[in-house]
């Protein structure tokens, strides 16, 4: 299946008029936990330029862990469900009550849908500004734009998410044998389908290598939700002692946590890629048929394997036009290997054999 999407899209808003700065803004990220730790950065950048405004989240709840453990964040208003339908739409009503009560000045729409939409308009702030969804450029961009809409001082810098609570999780690596020194290398084989995949093989055959000609004592740390174990099964009987699996051990506070530790990040495109890259960890993504323009990781320390040099490239199908994977399987692991050995530079080991 191949995704047609506009080439842009307005952002629509109404600019803040007062004398003042307004006093409380609501951002409004339903759901996805990718795109939603990239406007949780953004609103790191928003709270950093205006400490002084009280932001608010509206988000479902199967998102809503990490976000209540996000300084930028006043307050966080939770909906039960996490998808359309009726149920979210009976939600909006319970909801928005304890919305209309704070008197919000602002609403900044980051999700751009039928609900976000709805409570956005029923809230008859003096201003507000919804996201453009498809416009070819880099999500986080794309957050910042929405923001700056609303009239105010511009948002452009991009700074790491800060926690209430930064330590939790890191005991479970203790746990599975970490001792606190040894390199950490998430390896992230998650890709949702076959043109989003680099292979556990070759995610296998890089800490093999690595191990052989780098850092005969790294740690590869697998992570996630209990239905990744399908998909990190090669991994985990490969690297015997030398993995840390903790697929479906934590929570999405604790996970974060434990990304922010580790030294590489090796992720097909997924949510936990960008819980990396926000954080300023060495980061190489394979996102295959996803389009670079939207969710790159960034930074100087990231490097992204795509599509876009190719003539079918950024094609967002969930299967290959050729059958072949042509855009991910010309990455060799001994290749990935010499860029992380770049990207790591002076940081890797000094003992390494």
């Amino acid at each position: 299946m191949k995704f047609i999407f506009p080439e842009s899209e307005e952002i629509k808003s109404r600019a803040w008029k007062g004398n003042k700065l307004p006093e409380k803004v609501l951002f409004i990220r339903l759901h996805a936990f990718g795109d939603s730790l990239i406007s949780f950065l953004a609103a790191e950048a928003f709270k950093k330029t205006f400490p002084n405004i009280e932001l608010h989240l509206l988000i479902c709840r199967n998102y809503s862990e990490l976000p209540q453990n996000v300084d930028a964040f006043d307050k966080v208003h939770v909906l039960n469900h996490s998808r359309g339908g009726w149920p979210m739409a009976l939600d909006l009503l319970k909801i928005y009550p304890e919305l209309s009560r704070e008197q919000f000045d602002g609403v900044v729409d980051l999700q751009n849908n039928i609900h976000s939409r709805t409570i956005r308009r029923s809230l008859l702030t003096d201003a507000w500004s919804q996201f453009d969804r498809y416009s070819r450029v880099h999500a986080l961009q794309r957050y910042h734009n929405t923001i700056n809409a609303l009239g105010l001082k511009p948002v452009t810098e991009q700074i790491t998410i800060s926690l209430r609570n930064d330590l939790s999780g890191l005991e479970k690596l203790m746990e599975k044998g970490w001792n606190g020194t040894d390199q950490l290398i998430f390896l992230n084989p998650c890709g949702a389908f076959p043109t989003r995949q680099w292979g556990q093989q070759n995610y296998l055959a890089f800490a093999k290598l690595w191990m052989n000609h780098v850092d005969s004592n790294a740690k590869f740390v697998l992570l996630g939700y209990t239905s990744f174990n399908q998909k990190t099964t090669m991994l985990s009987e490969g690297l015997g002692s030398n993995c840390i699996n903790v697929i479906g051990q934590t929570n999405a506070v604790e996970a974060y946590n434990i990304i922010r530790k580790v030294n590489l990040s090796l992720s097909d495109d997924g949510g936990l890629m960008h819980a990396s890259w926000t954080n300023n960890i060495p980061t190489i993504g394979f996102l295959g048929a996803s389009p670079a323009y939207w969710g790159r990781p960034l930074g100087k320390k990231s490097f992204a394997y795509t599509s876009e040099d190719l003539e079918c490239g950024n094609c967002h199908s969930t299967e290959c036009k050729w059958g072949d994977n042509r855009c991910l399987t010309r990455v060799t692991p001994m290749e990935v290997v010499e860029l992380a050995k770049q990207l790591l530079g002076n940081e890797i080991r000094e003992n390494s054999i």
